[in-house]
């Protein structure tokens, strides 16, 4: 913006440097719009404009706000030396712009700020919202832990109740078991008597029995064990002997078959199958007798163990009985000790259910208090929602009612403003009339003094007029007068009026008051005395529960008592007890050693059994498999027979096969060496092609950026062109034309809404047409009919065929499948061999490809070094006639010759350096001490004298030195040399 004595400073001439201003100020703000949404744009383009780091314009945004202020003053620039600005105008568009570049950074900083600031909030709002959740979901808890308490105290009164009434059983039970256990204890004493003197000379007898028996059975267990154990050497070689003959009927069975598939050899063949006849028939008779004597050993087995049945079942018999009375003793003394046991707990648990129920009682009489002064407070609270609620509906009211006087009030205003407005013209008219008439009085008066010699009776109309002038005056002043009195007077009485209104709600709202205080003063003393009552009542529950809890005291110190009592009583037997098994533990001591002792001469005598068990079977497994190795080295010899007259035969064809690969992998050699060089020749054209596509990449690079500038240009064109159309002269028709098509559009709009209104209303008849055609009548549904089921009577026959047909086919694919099932065990071993010389055969190709490979390298490698040999010798050649010329021997020489020279020459201009050096450290040694060195950086412009031995600085042409890498580095992937294949 400009201001105006700005313009008029500036003249005609400066019209347009406002618009141009206005220009660049709509440049300057777009490019603030680009800087602010800066944030948005990718890394890599906002990185050609000045960078940015991980959070989010540190760097960009400043360096797009200078260019963008940059390119502002430059253009003011370019006005101010076109002459289309002055130096103040100048001035006053860069500080202008200054401050409104300012105020849109603070802007936007502004409005980042608001908007985290709005985040923070909303923030807030659910961490609210989520303790209110929260306090909702703990009340709900809360009620829930309440329902549960009433819930436990019900039961837990009656499991109180029950459990009365199961003392009153059990004290009823104890008794009743006391008297039978002093019965038992009797008839137990009885029966010990009476069987100690039946059961001693069996039991003698009995003991004698056992222990021969246990002898016996000492002796059948050593000779069951060797002969189990002779069982299972026989069990073993007959397993071998069978999986023997398996092997053999195998061998011999694999043998046929290549019996038949190789008939050239049938003598040995037959030699071999009688063989295997005969060892077959050797083994068929050692397992028979192995069978039966497995058979004889496991009817003496059986006897023995019928034996040992018969003893053991006698001595189960005796220890059966002696057990039951035992056990039937002692489950009596435990079903005593369990009653006393359970009695004690019982009454234990009576005593914890008493206390439980009395602190359930004053836990439930304090919630019951908690609930009581809930519901007080919550009432409490409805009565001053109901008192508030009361009180807006009257202030609804009394706003009501200042609404309705509200248009009264409004309509005397407007009356009063029509008076005053009347007023005000008739004193307008009054001032128009007197000074018509001061007019005319003027022009009488000079009429007058025209005419000095007039008429009297002019001079009388005029003294007439002027009383009328007089009188007229003085009426507008009393009017005016009056005016003002009935203004005051109406002041005054409104605000008479307003003080009594005032007067009267106050004295209304202090009445209400009034009346509101006496209601709570009422209910005080109403909630005092029910608190008064409840404190009472507590104090008559809270004694009768001292009474309760005196008496509980008293019966826990005479249960404390007896409890002692009782504890004093069983430390006594537990001593007792001690001593009783102090003297059990020294017995079974005793006897444990007796035991370890016989276990350790039985387990020598084990040992030694098993020592020579085992070199017996040592001995006859080398028997047997020496024996093995006889017979197998027998079938060896046989197979080896055999695979060496296949290795001949295969011998012969494979040298046939090696003279052809042989010839094949010559010709392969020679196409291998031409092949080589075609790819030494395509490695030079494809890196040709590369360089040239490295260089067309950063043409095409240098054009994207040459696009980008030009798009930036193109942007800053469209924005002068819209510019320049908006100050069209043909503005108003086009929007005239906008506002055309929008009415047409609007008709055309409501022109679709009736008709989509008459397509989708039910009553309309236009929306619906009848289809042509008409239906058939019944003889051509009938003759339809009749055609459909000839048809399907007809698919139903051809359906019965191929069922017929497919029970045929499942038919004998199920016989072929038996049959393959039957002969897969041959395919597989086929299929196993097939695949066995299959793999032969790739392995002996490999290696034949891997020797011809091999040897295709060493004729390529002895071919070049023949090459190489041979333009060795003609550069020896070539060396002896250029020696025998005086020349050097080859281009070679020569360079090392002239490289020998140049360093002889470095070396004598560095010792030179060195002299001078010297001389000058001498010099310097002498310089005087009056004149100082100095380390500044020297100027690129200063004098340096050519003998002095120091560098130059720099000039336009300055070398390319690489920055230091920064971390930016560590992304960057480092480039893999790739090696030539040839």
């Amino acid at each position: 913006m400009i201001e105006p004595h700005d313009e008029d400073a500036a003249g005609p001439g400066s019209a347009s440097p406002p618009l141009a201003s206005s220009n660049s100020l709509g440049n300057a703000r777009s490019n603030n719009d680009e800087l602010v949404e800066g944030d948005e744009v990718e890394d890599g383009d906002f990185a050609g404009s000045g960078g940015r780091d991980e959070a989010g314009s540190t760097v960009g945004a400043p360096a797009s706000a200078m260019s963008a202020r940059a390119s502002a003053f430059r253009l003011l620039e370019q006005y101010f030396e076109a002459d289309m600005l002055t130096l103040d105008q100048l001035q006053f568009h860069k500080e202008k712009y200054a401050k409104l570049h300012s105020c849109v950074l603070a802007t936007y900083k502004h409005e980042k700020q608001l908007l985290k600031e709005a985040k923070d909030l909303n923030r807030d709002l659910l961490g609210e919202k989520i303790q209110v959740e929260k306090q909702a979901i703990r009340k709900a808890e809360e009620v829930a832990a309440f329902s549960s308490v009433e819930r436990e105290k019900d039961r837990a009164l009656k499991e109180l109740a029950e459990g009365v009434d199961r003392d009153a059983v059990l004290t009823f039970e104890i008794t009743e078991l006391q008297r039978e256990y002093a019965d038992l204890v009797a008839e137990k004493e009885a029966i010990l008597a009476a069987h100690a003197q039946l059961i001693e000379p069996e039991v003698r007898q009995l003991t004698t029995e056992i222990s021969g028996l246990s002898d016996e059975t000492h002796r059948l267990d050593s000779e069951l064990a060797k002969d189990m154990q002779r069982k299972r050497e026989y069990l073993a070689r007959l397993d071998f002997l069978h999986q023997e003959n398996a092997r053999l009927e195998q061998s011999g069975a694999a043998e046929l078959k290549r019996l038949n598939q190789l008939q050239g050899d049938p003598d040995r063949m037959q030699k071999q199958a009688d063989v295997v006849a005969r060892v077959v028939a050797g083994l068929e008779r050692e397992s028979n007798k192995d069978k039966a004597r497995a058979v004889e050993l496991q009817a003496a087995v059986e006897a023995t163990a019928a034996k040992l049945h018969d003893a053991d079942e006698v001595q189960r018999e005796l220890a059966q009985k002696l057990e039951v009375h035992r056990e039937t003793i002692d489950q009596r003394q435990r079903d005593v000790d369990h009653v006393t046991l359970h009695l004690r707990e019982e009454q234990n648990v009576n005593v914890m259910r008493l206390g439980e129920k009395t602190r359930l009682d004053m836990r439930a009489k304090a919630l019951d208090m908690a609930t009581r002064r809930e519901n007080e407070r919550c009432a409490k609270a409805q009565k001053d929602y109901d008192r508030l609620k009361r009180e807006l509906k009257k202030q609804i009211l009394m706003l009501d009612s200042n609404k309705a006087l509200l248009p009264n009030l409004r309509a005397q205003v407007v009356d009063v403003q029509h008076q005053v407005f009347a007023l005000r013209s008739e004193n307008k008219d009054q001032a128009q009339r007197q000074l018509d008439v001061k007019q005319q009085v003027d022009l009488l008066i000079a009429r007058f003094l025209k005419q000095e010699d007039g008429e009297k009776t002019q001079s009388a109309e005029l003294e007439a007029l002027s009383v009328q002038v007089t009188e007229l005056e003085a009426e507008v002043t009393q009017w005016l007068v009056e005016e003002s009195k009935q203004k005051k007077l109406v002041t005054m009485l409104t605000a008479q009026r307003e003080l009594k209104a005032r007067e009267a709600t106050s004295a209304l709202n202090a009445e209400r008051q009034t009346q509101q205080e006496l209601k709570t003063k009422e209910l005080v003393i109403f909630d005092l005395a029910k608190k008064w009552n409840e404190t009472t009542n507590h104090l008559r529950e809270f004694s009768a529960l001292y009474d309760v809890v005196k008496n509980e005291r008293n019966k826990y110190v005479n249960l404390i008592q007896a409890s002692t009592q009782a504890l004093a009583e069983m430390k006594e037997k537990i001593k007792i007890l001690h001593n009783e098994v102090e003297v059990l533990r020294n017995e079974s001591l005793a006897k444990d050693k007796a035991l370890v002792k016989e276990k350790l001469a039985h387990a020598t005598a084990q040992c030694s059994r098993d020592s020579l068990r085992l070199d017996t079977n040592k001995s006859h497994d080398a028997y047997r498999a020496k024996q093995e190795q006889v017979e197998q080295q027998i079938v060896e010899i046989d197979k080896l027979n055999g695979i060496i007259t296949h290795t001949e035969k295969e011998l012969l064809r494979l040298k046939k096969k090696y003279e052809l690969a042989v010839d094949a992998r010559n010709a392969t050699g020679v196409q291998l060496i031409d092949r080589n060089d075609e790819l030494c020749i395509l490695y030079e054209k494809s890196n040709l092609q590369e360089q040239a596509l490295s260089a067309g990449e950063t043409g095409l690079t240098r054009k994207d950026q040459e696009i980008r500038v030009l798009k930036i240009q193109l942007a800053d064109l469209q924005r002068q062109l819209e510019n320049a159309r908006r100050q069209l002269p043909h503005l108003p028709e086009l929007a005239q034309c906008i506002l055309a098509l929008q009415e047409d559009l609007k008709q055309e709009k409501d022109v679709t809404e009736l008709l989509c209104r008459d397509l989708e209303t039910p009553k309309n008849n236009d929306r619906w047409r009848a289809l042509g055609g008409d239906d058939p009548d019944e003889e051509q549904l009938a003759a339809n009919l009749a055609f459909l089921e000839e048809r399907y009577h007809h698919k139903k026959e051809q359906l019965l065929e191929k069922e017929l047909v497919l029970e045929e086919v499942t038919g004998l694919s199920n016989k072929l499948r038996t049959q393959a099932s039957a002969r897969r065990g041959e395919t597989l071993e086929l299929a196993k061999r097939v695949n066995d010389f299959q793999g032969r055969i790739k392995e002996t190709t490999r290696r034949m490809m891997a020797v011809v490979s091999e040897l295709s390298m060493y004729q390529a490698t002895a071919m070049k070094l023949q090459h190489e040999k041979h333009e060795a010798s003609v550069d020896v050649e070539e060396c002896q006639k250029r020696a025998l010329a005086g020349y050097a021997p080859n281009a070679f020489c020569e360079q090392q010759l002239v490289r020998l020279q140049t360093q002889k020459l470095h070396s004598n201009e560095l010792r030179a350096a060195k002299e001078q050096a010297k001389a000058a450290a001498a010099h310097a040694a002498n310089f005087p001490s009056q004149l100082t060195y100095t380390t500044a950086e020297a100027r690129p412009n200063a004098y340096i004298p050519e003998d002095l031995g120091i560098p130059k600085p720099y000039g336009q042409q300055a070398p390319f030195k690489p920055s230091q890498q920064g971390t930016t580095m560590r992304h960057i992937r480092v480039p893999q040399k790739r090696d030539i294949e040839i």
